[in-house]
Order: C-alpha cells, then structure tokens, then sequence
C-alpha cells in the first residue's frame, strides 16, 4: 500500500505565537512538493511540523493513519528521512561513514552495520551520484557535494516520506539545479513522497509536481505549478506587479522595461523565439523596445508583454492583417533602430517579410541579427549580433515626420500620429 501523508487542521507555531493555522494538506508517494514563500513566512516551521521535530499547536500529521507525534524516534526515522540547513558537525567524517550513520534507526546498540546495511549505503551513494567521494572527508567538500551527501545519508534510512529545508541555499546554480533533478528522480523513480522548501521560483515551478505557498500566516495547495502562476494571491506573495513579471508560459521572472521617453527606440520584427535574446540585450543597452507583429500565442509575444514592451500583436493562426501591419508600420518608421531576427517565415507570418521588404524600400536602414543569415531579404544589412548594431544615444527626432500607413500593398506617406492604445489590433 501506497504511503499516505495527511495533515489536517494544523496549528503551528512555538509557545503562544501562532505561524500558520488551518493548514491542511496531502502528500501522495511518487511526488515531489515543493515549498515556497516570502522570508520569515514559516516554511521551516511547516516542514519540521511534518517530519515530527516540532509539536503541532493543534490538528494533526499522519502517516498511514499513524500520528507521526505519537511514533518513537526510532520508527519515525525508518518512515521519515529530514535533510536540514546547515553544515553539520561531521568534518572529519568520511562520505561513506555519514552515509553509514542514515542505518542507525535499522541497526542494533551498537550499530554495527550488517551486510545489508552496507548494501543500502551503496546503494544510496550510488543513487546520489557520491560513490566516488566515499573516501573523502567532509571538511573537503564543496556545498553542491555535502548537500548529496546528506541527501545520500537520509536515504539510507529507506524512507517512504524525505523532506529537505532549503536544499539549494549557498549553492551555484549547476549545483541547484543537480540537487532539484535528483529530488525529483527520487520522487518519480523510486517512488519516494519528497517535500522541500525553497527560495528558487523558477526552479519550484519547473521541477514541482505540487506547489505549496506559505504566506500571510496560511497555506494554499496547488495541483499544478501553472495553477499557482494564474493565481492573483501567489502573484502578490512574491510582489509580481509593476516591477517584476511571471510568465504563464515560460514559468520565467522578467524584470519589465522602465518607460523612458527620452530613451532612443527601437523597433524588432521576430517571432519563435528568436526575439527574447535581442529584445534583452537591447534593454540593457538604454533602448526602448517595440516588436511585432507578434501571433499572440508565439513564445515572442509572451515574452515582450512579460518585458512590458509595446507590441503588435495578432490571433493565434491567423494571417497578419493589413491593419496589424499599419500599426508595425508606425512604430517601425518612428524608431531609431530596426532589427530583423530572421524568423522562419511560413503563410501566417509572411507579412512581416512584407513589412521588411516595405520598410527597406523606404530608405529605412533595417539590421539583420540572428546566429546565421537564414535566408536573405534585399537591402536587409545583416550584423549578426546585437553587440555589433550601431550605438544610438539619444532619440532621433527627425524621424518622427516620416511615418507612414500599409495600404494593402506598400506604405504610403501620412502626417497621423500613432496611439500606443491600439499596438495590438487584433485585441
């Protein structure tokens, strides 16, 4: 039978102050949880709640229907494997003999390990990637290396339930994410029912089955990571606003662009992920940046709303319109710079080859950036990256006269003025 994990109608915090109430959740085997709130929120005192280290105020935690309170330290530690924060105090151990110590709660007063105590050892270091550190001592590890190695020994206690309090902090991020894909190998492949808490966003929502928040004093439970995304609460934990955004699609953090009017413009015609790179590399350099025309279910799209840059968008397959392209049309011909990504070109977005081609024929210089020429576009004057398009200091206000409209065919001259309003015609 499957290990269950239930806790219901907890109330925890130490002594008279209360952290969190009402908290009740269920953790399935097989699934990696992860934890995550703003500092101070008592994501500790959560999880050390569940492991059995601290008393719950009130409600309970089970395990199998067992209160896990009520089990002697020895069975609790044959169910429940904790990794904490902190360096232990274990420095002139070695790897295999800290592993060793995860088979104290299987062992006799002695604990002298049998041949299958050692069989598990093995198997823990082999699992954890640490075999070939075995004879290493502890003081001459890096913090990537001791967080798999204290992993490795709370696997040795052949747990159904592993929990970890910030298993990533202090590491780099290959590290980060080594210790994240090994949580949830444990989860997935042995079947192991995995909770930690973390600090890393983007990582919980990349590698989390479930998503717990813990915030204002309360938990919430989140089936899927995407859910915990589109929710208006989760958003506001982690102060994802005006400042800072969270993609629904990607599951990435942008930090959107600071609206500059005196900034010099520049306007990008991409799509299928070949802008985000060039729409960055173009904000750190001072621009204000403008991209379409853009289907609003390509990847480009969501990531220059997320940027907050001003887009021309269009419906999800559908051609480009000729009143999307007017609009591109305005922004493009008003800008100090027009860079053109090489996108793949097929019948939905063939009117931005159009608009290019447009665009050249105007005069207008247009900048060709992507890893290689792709394909080539008369008169498109290709650079290759964006570190080598022209440095433009402050904006361009001549250009300001020679915008123009799409008739259909071609751009003809007009004295109208754009309105950021309608960039997206198609909303």
């Amino acid at each position: 039978m499957g290990l269950q994990v239930r806790a219901r109608d907890l109330r925890i915090g130490y002594g008279r102050r209360v952290v969190l109430e009402d908290v009740s959740l269920e953790i399935e085997p097989g699934t990696l949880t992860l934890v995550v709130g703003p500092n101070a929120a008592g994501k500790s005192t959560l999880l050390r709640s569940l492991a059995g280290i601290l008393r719950p105020l009130g409600g309970s935690v089970l395990i199998d229907g067992r209160g896990v309170h009520r089990m002697r330290s020895r069975e609790r530690a044959r169910s429940i494997g904790v990794v904490l924060t902190g360096r232990p105090q274990l420095s002139e151990m070695t790897v295999e003999e800290v592993v060793g110590m995860g088979r104290y709660p299987w062992t006799g007063a002695l604990h002298i390990l049998s041949r299958r105590d050692r069989e598990v050892v093995e198997w823990a270091m082999e699992v954890t990637g640490t075999s070939h550190l075995r004879g290493r001592r502890i003081s001459e590890l890096s913090d990537g290396q001791l967080q798999r190695v204290l992993i490795a020994r709370a696997l040795a206690q052949e747990p159904r339930y592993l929990i970890l309090d910030e298993p990533t902090t202090h590491l780099d991020a290959p590290s980060r994410i080594e210790v994240m894909r090994l949580l949830r190998d444990l989860a997935h492949g042995h079947g192991v029912a995995v909770v930690a808490s973390t600090h890393e966003l983007e990582l919980a929502l990349r590698f989390a089955d479930r998503v717990v928040m813990v915030s204002s004093g309360s938990v919430k439970v989140y089936e899927r990571p995407e859910e915990a995304v589109l929710d208006p609460e989760f958003l506001k934990a982690f102060s994802v606003g005006d400042a800072i955004t969270l993609s629904p699609v990607t599951l990435s953090l942008e930090v959107m662009a600071r609206r500059d009017e005196g900034a010099p413009r520049a306007f990008v015609v991409s799509g299928a992920g070949t802008g985000p790179p060039v729409f960055r590399a173009l904000l750190r350099r001072g621009f204000s940046v403008a991209a379409g025309v853009l289907h609003r279910n390509d990847v480009d799209y969501h990531v220059a709303t997320s940027l907050g840059l001003e887009v021309v968008g269009e419906r999800p397959y559908f051609p480009i319109s000729d009143e999307a392209l007017r609009a591109a049309v305005e922004l493009a011909v008003s800008s100090d710079l027009i860079v053109f990504t090489y996108p793949p070109i097929g019948p939905l977005n063939s009117g931005n080859l159009r608009l290019v081609e447009e665009l050249v024929e105007r005069g207008l210089e247009v900048y060709g950036v992507g890893a290689d020429e792709a394909y080539g576009v008369p008169g498109v004057r290709y650079v290759g990256s964006v570190d080598e398009l022209p440095l433009v200091r402050k904006r361009r206000i001549s250009v300001a006269a020679r915008r123009g409209v799409w008739s259909g065919t071609r751009c003809t001259s007009s004295s109208r003025t754009s309105s950021a309003s309608s960039r997206d015609p198609s909303s």
